[in-house]
């Protein structure tokens, strides 16, 4: 089985990124969807991780060319586009390359937000919803637990995440802060959304002496946020219209339902401020237009705290090496189990075809002379040996570099493997 990525990254296509990314209820579908490539065989295990800046599909599989095909139909399916729209958008990388990018993804060097800290809590939960979901077993499981590991080492022997540089920071911090209209003491916040993002935001507003009102649709969270938080309203999604005439500032950070507010709804909202971290957008860009209400969205958060970010971006040269030391170690495993199986077929194959004929020829010659019989099979495995040397040699040596899945698909075709 060979780990193979498939990624659509708000960094490759910019703003168009919205049609791909996922709300928990189009994660759920997709992993539905994989559960079902699961159990026809196509899959062996599979593993979802969205963001507000990606949408990742990690999976454990014995072919390359059609399973990508397959996992790009269901993904379009759930997304209701065409697979024409999805492929062309569609990062696919393999074995070494895709664990790269995974330990990239957990140093924070591939965040918008250099060294943001959000991304752990992301890849532990989407570590955690797979294995709910019935989707991940052993070898995608042990990958990503060693990526929390490594994303853990590089925050603590690199300065990757120093300062309070994040996405949850910068929000937090610009839903109190309005440098044109002096604010109500202490500020009025209403967060929409229970997740990881939403929960921290609300977090170090409460740090810093907000009034917080935390929104979720789902009875059970609401429940748990109330033991969570102290001092923190909670109420449901449902009553958000309603709640918006008493807040200064409103935090958009994920919905499990569809939630979308136009300019219709914020009329009369004279010196609302909304901070729109989502992906899809669940603020009508229209309401940008409305006197009196202040749009923000994860681009602005990510320049209010891009001037910040000089001693982090010195640190990525550390973060690479340390993620290339891990790699060597990493990258083994991977490129054993790629090769492992192939060259294990390649050689019984050949013990099977050279046992068969070594047979045939001693029933043919009569020949019961054990010292030429062991001469026979002396040679005709010296001959098999010889023969698949130089094939074998050229696999391992092409293990882990670019095109290496295309190699291993030809390699298999042309051994009938």
């Amino acid at each position: 089985m060979s780990l193979i990525l498939l990624s659509v990254n708000e960094s490759d296509i910019g703003s168009d990124f919205d049609r791909f990314a996922l709300t928990r209820l189009l994660e759920d579908s997709l992993r539905v969807a994989l559960r079902g490539l699961i159990e026809r065989g196509v899959v062996d295990e599979a593993l979802l991780l969205s963001t507000c800046a990606r949408t990742e599909i990690y999976i454990m599989a014995g072919q390359f060319h059609s399973t990508i095909d397959e996992v790009a139909a269901v993904f379009a399916e759930v997304l209701q586009l065409s697979t024409s729209e999805v492929q062309p958008v569609t990062r696919v990388l393999y074995g070494k390359a895709a664990i790269r990018h995974l330990l990239r993804v957990a140093g924070g060097i591939e965040s918008a937000v250099v060294g943001e800290s959000e991304i752990l809590a992301q890849i532990k939960q989407a570590l955690s919803a797979a294995r709910e979901s019935k989707i991940v077993r052993a070898s995608l499981g042990r990958y990503f637990e060693r990526a929390l590991e490594v994303g853990k080492r590089i925050r603590n022997e690199t300065l990757i995440g120093s300062g309070h540089v994040s996405v949850t920071s910068a929000a937090a911090l610009l839903a109190i802060l309005d440098e044109d209209a002096p604010r109500q003491s202490p500020p009025r916040v209403g967060v929409v959304g229970s997740g990881a993002i939403g929960s921290e935001v609300a977090r170090v507003l409460v740090d810093k002496g907000a009034t917080v009102t935390i929104m979720s649709s789902s009875d059970e969270r609401r429940s748990l946020l109330e033991r969570e938080f102290v001092g923190v309203r909670v109420a449901s999604t449902s009553d958000l219209v309603a709640q918006l005439g008493s807040l200064d500032t409103l935090v958009m950070a994920g919905s499990s339902e569809p939630l979308v507010l136009d300019a219709a709804m914020l009329d009369g909202l004279s010196g609302l401020r909304i901070i729109d971290l989502c992906r899809p957008r669940t603020v009508d860009r229209v309401a940008a237009q409305v006197a009196g209400v202040t749009l923000l969205d994860l681009d602005d958060v990510n320049r209010f705290v891009s001037a910040q970010l000089a001693e982090r971006m010195e640190a990525v040269d550390s973060v690479e090496l340390i993620i290339e030391s891990e790699l060597e170690d990493f990258g083994e495993l991977v490129w054993l189990g790629d090769m492992g199986p192939v060259l294990r077929s390649l050689y019984e194959e050949a013990e099977r075809v050279r046992s068969e004929e070594l047979a045939r020829t001693l029933r043919r010659l009569g020949e019961n002379d054990q010292k030429v019989v062991e001469e026979l099979e002396l040679l005709t495995h010296r001959i098999v040996s010889k023969l698949l040397h130089q094939p074998a040699a050229s696999l391992r040596q092409r293990a882990g570099t670019d095109g290496f899945a295309e190699f291993l698909e030809d390699f298999k075709m042309i051994f009938q493997l």
